[in-house]
Formats: C-alpha cells, sequence, structure tokens
C-alpha cells in the first residue's frame, strides 16, 4: 500500500499530488488521498468508500479489528496537550478502501501543519526499503524502534516528515506512521521534524504496547 496525496487540509498542488509511498501490501493498489477543500478550517476528506467496497458480510469478522485505530485511542485531552485541535479530526483520509490500515488526521493549533496518524501492517523493515524516501534516521520512540524520513520530492524544502514507530499489531508486527505535512497556505513555521518527532514521543504511551 503506498501513501498517497499526504495533503490533509487543503487543495493539492502538482507537487503535492505526487503518488509516494511509505510501505507496500502485497496485492493491494490502495492510494490514499488528501483533501481539496477545508471546513472552518478543518481538513475534509475528498471522498469515501464506496458501499460496494467496504461492506463486509453479515457475520463476518473485521480483518482489520487488530489494527490500532489513532482516531479512537487518543483522547481528547492528550491531543489538546499536544497542541492539536480535536475538532479537526479527519477519519479514513482515503478515495479508496483503507483495508490494513486505520489513519487519522488532525490540524495543529498553530495552524501551519497538519498531523496524519497512518496505523497498519506493513513492517518497519518495509519502511527502511522504500526508494522514495530519504534522510532515513533510526530513533526510539517510547522504547519501541523508530525511523525518522523525509520524501525524495521534499528533501530540499522538508515541508515534510514523516517518525515510523513499529508496534505489534494484533499478532503481527506493524507501524504507526506520524506525518507531518506543512500547509501551503500558511508556510513553514517551524521544524516539520521536530514536531513529527514530538507528537510520536508524547503519543507513545498510547501505542500497541505502550511506552517507556
Amino acid at each position: 500500500m503506498d501513501f498517497g496525496h499526504r495533503r490533509l487540509g487543503e487543495r493539492m498542488t502538482s507537487r503535492g499530488s505526487k503518488l509516494r509511498g511509505i510501505a507496500l501490501v502485497v496485492g493491494v493498489g490502495l492510494v490514499l488521498a488528501g483533501c481539496e477543500k477545508t471546513t472552518d478550517g478543518a481538513p475534509t476528506g475528498t471522498g469515501a468508500s464506496s458501499a460496494s467496497s467496504s461492506a463486509k458480510p453479515s457475520g463476518s469478522k473485521d480483518p482489520d479489528a487488530a489494527i490500532w485505530d489513532p482516531c479512537t485511542a487518543l483522547p481528547d485531552d492528550a491531543l489538546r496537550a499536544d497542541e492539536l485541535n480535536p475538532d479537526t479530526r479527519t477519519k479514513d483520509i482515503a478515495r479508496f478502501d483503507p483495508t490494513g490500515w486505520k489513519v487519522c488526521a488532525w490540524r495543529s493549533t498553530a495552524k501551519w501543519y497538519d498531523l496524519g496518524i497512518y496505523s497498519g501492517e506493513p513492517t518497519l523493515q518495509q519502511v527502511r526499503q522504500r526508494q522514495d524516501l530519504e534522510s532515513v534516521v533510526p530513533l526510539t520512540v517510547g522504547g519501541h524502534p523508530a525511523l525518522r524520513f523525509l520524501f525524495a520530492d521534499d528533501a530540499e524544502k522538508r515541508l515534510d516528515c514523516g517518525v515510523a514507530v513499529e508496534v505489534p499489531q494484533g499478532k503481527a508486527a506493524g507501524t504507526v506512521a506520524f506525518l507531518v505535512t506543512t500547509r501551503y497556505s500558511i508556510g513553514k513555521l517551524g521544524d516539520p521534524c521536530d514536531q513529527a518527532t514530538r507528537h510520536a514521543n508524547d503519543f507513545a504511551k498510547y501505542l500497541p504496547g505502550g511506552g517507556n
């Protein structure tokens, strides 16, 4: 699976509309899409999954039930304390059915960036092997192995930055990625990598397996 348009809160530009990826899931050509409009300053998804793609047979088990869900796991008080606006919560920012992932995003109270949290099954090693990432740096987040990265098409301007953290997703290893994206309409008013690292560390105690 590839992360797609990572702009969460405003109309995509030609740079932002390029497809990017962090991890591959075999057999799934799924592309997450950013938002093309905002409502009262909050990120708004461009489209929802069709009923046919998201519907599950009656009585069937949810295959994604074991995946940690950032939308429900992070309390509003914790979001506010970490300078995020809980009222801007946007769930499953996707143009297609995001099978294998749970996604949530918020606007920062500083308003110059959005934070998207992508929780899924790809391993940290798969993230490390991505060819569209640069300046990949190993970290430890709450006792979990982690990687900080830039996107190859953004390595010079450094408008966006992510931190992927290895966590248990059910019985298997997976990752939770914290992705900070600068809003074009405001511009960069800080270091996106500092913000991504800060959010990852601050929310580590809510991740699967907890945090030190």
